[in-house]
């Protein structure tokens, strides 16, 4: 009796991790968010934000992707540095924005946004026939 409920037991916590990660997620970008927002109020600059974020996770992926992905790399050529250049562009006006939004609004309204991305990438897959 003790093993079908302990099977029992197990695949129910494998239901619920989903959303218990998916709740993590949200409160931990809601707190990022709120503490952007009250440093942003004490006179943070959203540019020195955007420089100091990128400055702290460029190394940690760069380290974590050359040791993780060192058999699988592809040939750096001028269309991958290219296709990087663009990816962190778009990356950097994207916490600009961000950050800029959240500055002349709240954390929650930036939140729910956030919340949206997928939506507007189903939008963009179906545009794109993908």
């Amino acid at each position: 009796m003790n093993s079908a409920g302990s099977s029992s037991n197990s695949s129910s916590m494998q239901n619920v991790l989903p959303f218990v990660g998916m709740v993590i997620a949200i409160l931990g970008q809601v707190s990022d968010l709120e503490v952007l927002k009250a440093a942003m109020s004490n006179g943070f600059n959203k540019y020195m934000i955007v420089v100091y974020v990128q400055a702290f996770s460029i190394p940690i992926f760069l380290v974590w992707s050359l040791i993780i992905h060192r058999s699988e790399r592809p040939p750096l050529t001028f269309s991958t540095l290219s296709k990087i250049f663009l990816l962190a562009v778009f990356g950097c006006l994207c916490k600009l924005f961000t950050y800029v939004g959240i500055e002349l609004s709240s954390p929650t309204l930036s939140t729910a946004m956030l919340n949206l991305v997928p939506a507007f990438a189903f939008i963009l897959a179906i545009i794109f026939r993908q």
